[in-house]
């Protein structure tokens, strides 16, 4: 007899779980956002794997991880860069607590991910920020000791300027620009002699736009120096804890927080410019490939994001 009711109340329970189900596929106030016509996924019209940012929809791939001597207890990714002319990526992580330099730059082939290596020299160096001369095929980083430089076929530095120096951050756009700690501005290296942009600023990072235009992050948010000094700074954000800024390869600024991805959208009146959250992945790092397609990391994973030629995929 137990046995029996023990059966009629399992039998309950699916008709009205089934009942639940079917309606909710039948009714058409749900099924018009849940049902896909099979015709286009047989024709691989839509896409299941994609996310949609700024409009675009972008296939989401998992590469592979990133292989290093990780501080377990963070293993992060802090900066990321890829070289065009190799499809090298290079990257910036702390390594495990006994080592003797707490920042290092790793470097890892897209293309033979078995070709892989840590920037290592005869010092302690540690490397940080860096930032890639595509046209010389060279990567220039920053550190404990000044600025420091490899290029596509030796991956052992040699010096390049600022001695004894703490960088902070490094860019590379005609010129070689960076900051050190504790000094305010941002340097620009010319033949021999510095050039200080932002003098009465302490910058957390910067990178320039297309337009050699400054956005940079320090405690009091997000902003936009203008070329044309004739236009004031544009506060993009009031949020100080940005994880980190890039550029794409057509020279738009990115920036990442831990609740997405942001683009900074430069308007033709200049104090209408804005910072737009385009997506909710939240990188730990992230950079553009020669093709313009987005590579992330979090923690030690490593993604893709390359573009689709659909306009239908599942936006994020």
């Amino acid at each position: 007899m137990g046995r029996t009711l023990a059966l009629v109340f399992v039998t309950l329970v699916l008709h009205a779980l089934w009942g639940s189900a079917f309606s909710y596929l039948l009714d058409p106030r749900t099924a018009a956002t849940k049902i896909v016509d099979q015709a286009e996924v047989n024709n691989n019209e839509y896409c299941y794997s994609c996310v949609k940012i700024d409009n675009i929809c972008y296939n989401h791939t998992y590469l592979f991880e990133l292989p290093a001597l990780f501080d377990e207890q963070h293993p992060n990714i802090e900066r990321m860069g890829i070289m065009n002319f190799t499809n090298v990526l290079f990257y910036t992580f702390e390594p495990k607590f006994g080592d003797q330099e707490y920042s290092k730059v790793g470097y890892i082939s897209l293309y033979y991910p078995e070709f892989s290596g840590v920037i290592t020299g005869w010092q302690s160096f540690n490397f940080g920020p860096f930032d890639i001369d595509h046209r010389q095929k060279k990567v220039y980083l920053g550190g404990s000791d000044g600025i420091w430089v490899v290029d596509d076929i030796n991956y052992f530095p040699t010096y390049f300027n600022v001695k004894s120096s703490y960088i902070t951050n490094v860019v590379v756009k005609d010129y070689v620009y960076f900051t050190t700690y504790n000094q305010q501005g941002i340097f620009k290296y010319v033949a021999g002699y510095y050039v200080v942009h932002l003098v009465d600023k302490f910058i957390n990072k910067f990178v320039l736009d297309a337009e050699s235009n400054i956005v940079y992050l320090n405690v009091s948010g997000l902003f936009i120096s203008f070329l044309n000094k004739d236009q004031s700074d544009v506060k993009l954000s009031t949020e100080s804890w940005i994880r980190g800024l890039t550029v794409d390869t057509k020279g738009t600024v990115y920036a990442w927080h831990v609740d997405g991805i942001y683009k900074v959208t430069v308007g033709n009146v200049l104090s209408e410019s804005k910072l737009k959250r385009v997506t909710g992945i939240a990188p730990d790092a992230m950079a553009f490939d020669e093709s313009n397609n987005i590579i992330y990391s979090i923690r030690k994973k490593l993604y893709k994001l390359s573009k689709v030629a659909t306009s239908k995929c599942f936006g994020r």
